[in-house]
Formats: C-alpha cells, sequence, structure tokens
C-alpha cells in the first residue's frame, strides 16, 4: 500500500520535539525566561513604589523664600498652610541678594526653596529652585507646585475682584456636540465603537507577545531544517518519511515546544503578580491591576478563550511553515537571514497591518479597515484574539476569520507540497521569490 505524503509525521513529531527539550540551548534559554518573569512584577513594583510620594505625608520643604516680580502684592498663602502635608511650610518674602540665597540653599538649608513669580503681557509664570542634592525630591516640588499655583490662581481673581460665583462661569466647562438628523429632522445616533487607551494596550500586548511566539518558534524551525541540510542528516530522514510529513512534524514539535515556553511565563507571571501584590502592602494592588482597566475581561470566557487560541494557533501554523520553506530555501546556516528575510517581511506586514487596526479602532472604532484586518489571513493572528477579548468582533466576522485562515493554510500546504521536496536537497544559492513560483508550476 502506497504511503500517504503525511504518512510519518507523528514519529518526526515526537523525536524532533524529544531532541529539542533536552536540548542545552533550549534548558538554558527556558530557565532565564522563567527567572526574568519571575522577577519582572516585584522589581517594577519596588522601582514605581521607590518613586511615588504620599499626598498625605508631611512635605520635606521646610520654608519657601518668595520672589514676587508680579504686579500682586502681599500674596497670601493661608489657604495653603491649612492643608496637613503643608501646614508646616513658612513662607518668607526674599530680602537678601537672590545669588546669596540660592547659594546658601545649595550648601546649608537643604530643605529650603526659592518661588520666583513672574509677569510677562499678563502671562504669570512661578518657577521654584531646590538644591541639586538633599531630602527634596522633584515628586515634592510638583506637590507644592500644584498646590503653590492652586492658590496662586485664586489669590489672582480675589486681587481682580472676581467672585467664586463669576470665577465657577469663567472656568466652566464648554461641550460642543454635532448631531446628524434624516430628512424628517428625526436624530440619527451614531454608536461610538471606539476602544480606550487600557484596551488599545491590551491589543497591543497580545500582539506582541504572538509576534515573539511566532519569530522564535520560526526562527528555530528554520534553523533546524538549514541544520540538517548542511549536516546531511535529512538524507537519512528522506529514507524513511516523505519530506512534507517532515517538516510538518517539525513546525508542529517547534510550535509546542515555543508553546510550552510561553505557558509556563504566563503562569509564572502571574505567580510574579501575586507576590508583587504582597509586597505592595499599602495598596495590595499589582501591576496587572494597575495598569488594566477594571472591565478589560468582562468579555473573557471560555468560548472566547478557546476561539483565541485556535486563531493564534492557526497563524503560528502559517506562519511556520513559511519558514520551513524559507529554511529550504538557504544550504548554509550563515545564509540563514538571506532566506527568512521574505519570512521576516511577510510577518511584519501582518503586525504592522495589526497595529494599524488597533489605533484606528482607538482613534475612530470600527471601519472597512478594521473588518479587512480581522479578516486578513496575514494579520487576523495578531489583532483579532485581543479584539475578541474587549468584545470589538462580531461572530460572522470571527467566523469568516477562522475559515479563511484553514483555506489559507491549506492553500500553502498545497504550495509547499509541490515545491518543498526539491528544495530540501538543494545546495547552492539562495532560492528566491521568483523561482519559488516557477518551480512550483513546473514540480
Amino acid at each position: 500500500m502506497k504511503k500517504s505524503n503525511i504518512t510519518g509525521w507523528k514519529d518526526v513529531f515526537s523525536f524532533t520535539l524529544i531532541q529539542t527539550l533536552k536540548s542545552k540551548a533550549y534548558i538554558i534559554s527556558f530557565v532565564i525566561l522563567l527567572v526574568l518573569t519571575i522577577v519582572s512584577m516585584p522589581l517594577i513594583t519596588m522601582i514605581t513604589s521607590s518613586g511615588s510620594t504620599d499626598d498625605n505625608a508631611p512635605s520635606p520643604v521646610k520654608k519657601v523664600y518668595v520672589n514676587n516680580e508680579t504686579s500682586l502684592l502681599n500674596m497670601d498663602f493661608s489657604e495653603l498652610l491649612k492643608d496637613e502635608a503643608m501646614g508646616h511650610i513658612v513662607f518668607e518674602e526674599i530680602k537678601e541678594d537672590y545669588d546669596t540665597v540660592a547659594d546658601r540653599i545649595e550648601k546649608e538649608e537643604k530643605e529650603s526653596v526659592i518661588l520666583t513669580m513672574t509677569e510677562n503681557e499678563g502671562m504669570y509664570s512661578l518657577a521654584f529652585v531646590k538644591a541639586s542634592k538633599g531630602p527634596i525630591k522633584d515628586n515634592n516640588m510638583q506637590l507644592l507646585g500644584d498646590a503653590v499655583a492652586k492658590q496662586f490662581e485664586t489669590f489672582k481673581l480675589h486681587t481682580l475682584g472676581v467672585t467664586q460665583e463669576q470665577a465657577a462661569m469663567l472656568y466652566a466647562e464648554v461641550e460642543t456636540k454635532v448631531s446628524l438628523a434624516d430628512l424628517s429632522g428625526a436624530p440619527i445616533v451614531k454608536e461610538d465603537t471606539s476602544i480606550s487607551s487600557g484596551e488599545y494596550w491590551f491589543i497591543y500586548g497580545i500582539l506582541f507577545v504572538v509576534l515573539m511566539v511566532n519569530m522564535m518558534a520560526s526562527s528555530q524551525i528554520a534553523s533546524s531544517i538549514v541544520t540538517e541540510k548542511s549536516t546531511r542528516v535529512i538524507e537519512y530522514l528522506l529514507i524513511s518519511v516523505k519530506p512534507l510529513a517532515l517538516m510538518v512534524g517539525k513546525v508542529i514539535a517547534m510550535l509546542t515546544a515555543v508553546l510550552l515556553q510561553m505557558i509556563s511565563m504566563v503562569v509564572v507571571l502571574f505567580v510574579s503578580n501575586t507576590v508583587s501584590a504582597n509586597l505592595n502592602s499599602s495598596s495590595g494592588e499589582s501591576v496587572i491591576a494597575h495598569f488594566l482597566p477594571k472591565d478589560i475581561f468582562q468579555n473573557l470566557n471560555i468560548i472566547n478563550f478557546l476561539v483565541c487560541l485556535i486563531l493564534i494557533i492557526l497563524g503560528l501554523i502559517f506562519y511556520a511553515t513559511l519558514a520551513g520553506l524559507a529554511g529550504a530555501t538557504v544550504s548554509r546556516i550563515e545564509e540563514l537571514g538571506e532566506g527568512l528575510m521574505l519570512f521576516t517581511m511577510t510577518n511584519l506586514v501582518g503586525c504592522y497591518i495589526g497595529l494599524g487596526a488597533a489605533s484606528t479602532l482607538m482613534g475612530s472604532g470600527e471601519n472597512a479597515f478594521v473588518t479587512f484586518s480581522f479578516l486578513f489571513p496575514l494579520s487576523s493572528p495578531f489583532i483579532l484574539p485581543g479584539a475578541i477579548l474587549i468584545g470589538k468582533a462580531s461572530l460572522p466576522i470571527i467566523a469568516a476569520a477562522l475559515v479563511l485562515q484553514v483555506i489559507f493554510i491549506v492553500l500553502l500546504f498545497r504550495f509547499v507540497a509541490k515545491v518543498y521536496e526539491t528544495l530540501i536537497l538543494h545546495n547552492g544559492n539562495t532560492i528566491k521569490l521568483k523561482e519559488l513560483i516557477k518551480l512550483s508550476k513546473t514540480v
């Protein structure tokens, strides 16, 4: 009985996967990634918490020398002193030479600052000067500056004779609305389909992870094929299995190895996130919860998760097959970069289309370009999973994207089946795209 072209792929899969998992390079890189992942969240928490300031904590500023060069005299800071964090600060008009006071602050009075208020054509400017080294940090100056600016604005309006009611009218928010109406005058309600910046970064994060997995798996597949060709191991492998079965087994094995790394990293990331929440005893909030909107996972359920996983796996299989084909076009490991050039460009095209669609979603919402990016097989693995999880992809679009991905993969495998058997034993210069197309027509 004649063997199928795919017969033996399971043997290739198991052999490649075992050899990959046993290799020192894989184990070392796996351990390094896990260590970096588990320390990432506590490290971010320590860095962000070290630079943060409690708004209610007493300010380290003890004295403010006021250098008033405006027409507003007798600046009143009494309201500012009612703040618990700043009630101890002494405001004193500068009576000495400016440089003398600045030099004393730099050398001795490190807990004092100079506030210079200037006026130019009706524009007011407030500037602070502190010691280059001392207990007063930039975030302390930011809090003090905001409080002084607010107090200065109130004092300025009071000096000009503006009442609180008039000030409220001056600073009242003006909202402009443009509404559409049909010929009968009935309003046309246009749904806002744009996404928030938090949802954009959520999509971006998924896109980045898919891109990294894609590049890692595909480069390993291409490198493995080129290595076997250059060492002539491939000739022995072809005795027992067909080239297509060899490629399929290698593609799935390498994807499994890389996915094992990424899934482990995700699990370790959540463990690291829990550790960071325990370290952040002041608020108990984890890093992930801090940067993601609270309702970001409202569309997360088992069905959506499985659909996203299927979309990503289909995309990885497609790109991995391209990488395997690219690896077969070169004969030496030194030429691998040149052989992967077309694959890298294809990968980046899909990635950038996904990024453009995410930006469009945040700016103007759903449109024809976004729908195209959802359906286009090169970009859908990057953009569609995130869009599904935030509820921006309808069921017909998801179904159509899945069908198109499957069709695209089948067509790609048919193309590979025509040229792979010839390319796998090719030794010589790197085969270009035009030569690949000609080869597919003649084989």
